[in-house]
């Protein structure tokens, strides 16, 4: 058995070991990792490691050179489980090529340093593991002889890495978020889709819909109603969720002009006009267009702040959190780059 079918056999075994007692853990650590939104994860990377593989046989093929990187680092965010799960596959891939041994090092966030650790140790376990030949380890701070780094975070971060590995090549991806595109003729079935694009992970995944972007006159009634059905349970029984709703109702009514009603301020979410792209949790946007031009303008001005775009041809409702494995975050091909590592 070749490494690609040996890693979607071991990885889906490993993803179906994360267990009850696992996810809890993994919300102990981060309040925001509530059990629904973790099982929708690691179900989700199950399925897809399933669906594509014969994509994955095609692209995780790759030809690295013996004077490529033996050490190569993955520095994770923690926004959403196992985010860093897509780099782990790409350097495994790149790991498993390479003629030598390879270090494979992976300093997570303390957000989100349950899941995968869980996971390496039971693919380690296997027999005829698809982690043989390669040492993988999990770092408080990334090795200075590191040879290339699989970044992902904030700006913050960002600038700290620039400056301290100013000569390592470095893939970098910062935070970025999702637009819908509605014509008020969404169907049942499509709004109930954009309420988990919208709302899963309570919204804080740069797959997840931060901006709506209707036509003048959009009726939210339905979409609203779609998440009290969909979510509303998962979402009025989280503290944290509820906490920050709080605060941004409270900033809400301070903006209101009195004696003025809001129809747009739901009970599970503020729905407020600004084309920010980086609302607060709880907090949706939404903007309106007269002419698909409008749409069409705004994509292209704010296209190194946008991760993915619904209500589209190439991606419709509901599907923002369901990426093929092509589907690179920033669009930036992580194969294509560890693969020029090479050169």
């Amino acid at each position: 058995m070749g490494f690609v079918e040996n890693f979607i056999e071991q990885a889906s075994a490993a993803l179906s070991r994360c267990d009850d007692l696992l996810i809890a853990k993994a919300g102990e650590a981060n309040p925001w990792f509530c059990p629904v939104f973790v099982k929708h994860r690691v179900n989700t990377l199950k399925e897809s490691l399933e669906h594509e593989k014969d994509l994955l046989a095609e692209k995780l093929d790759l030809k690295v050179s013996s004077s490529a990187p033996r050490l190569l680092s993955i520095v994770a965010a923690g926004n959403i489980p196992l985010v860093c799960w897509h780099d782990f596959v790409c350097a495994l891939a790149y790991s498993r090529a390479h003629p030598a041994s390879v270090v494979l090092e992976i300093k997570l966030s303390s957000k989100d340093d349950i899941m995968l650790p869980a996971i390496v140790d039971y693919l380690l376990q296997t027999e005829n593991s698809c982690l043989n030949g390669v040492r993988v380890r999990f770092v408080p701070q990334v090795d200075p002889e590191t040879g290339a780094i699989l970044f992902t975070g904030g700006t913050q971060a960002e600038s700290y890495y620039r400056q301290s590995f100013s000569g390592v090549p470095m893939l970098i991806r910062t935070g970025r978020s999702s637009v819908a595109v509605l014509n008020g003729t969404e169907s049942e079935e499509e709004l109930e889709g954009l309420a988990r694009d919208c709302f899963l992970y309570f919204g804080l995944g740069c797959r997840n819909v931060s901006l709506l972007m209707v036509p003048p006159e959009y009726d939210f009634r339905p979409f609203i109603q779609k998440v009290r059905n969909v979510l509303g349970t998962v979402l009025l029984g989280h503290k944290n969720y509820m906490n920050a709703l709080r605060h941004a109702w409270a900033c809400a009514m301070m903006l209101k002009e009195p004696g003025t009603e809001n129809e747009h301020l739901p009970d599970l979410f503020v729905l407020e006009e600004s084309d920010d792209l980086n609302p607060p949790v709880a907090v949706l946007h939404y903007t309106q267009y007269s002419k698909s031009e409008d749409v069409l303008r705004f994509m292209e001005d704010h296209r190194n702040l946008i991760q993915c775009v619904a209500g589209t041809r190439g991606l419709s409702l509901g599907h923002t959190q369901f990426p093929a494995f092509t589907d690179y975050a920033d669009g930036l091909n992580t194969l294509e780059w560890l693969q020029k590592l090479s050169y």
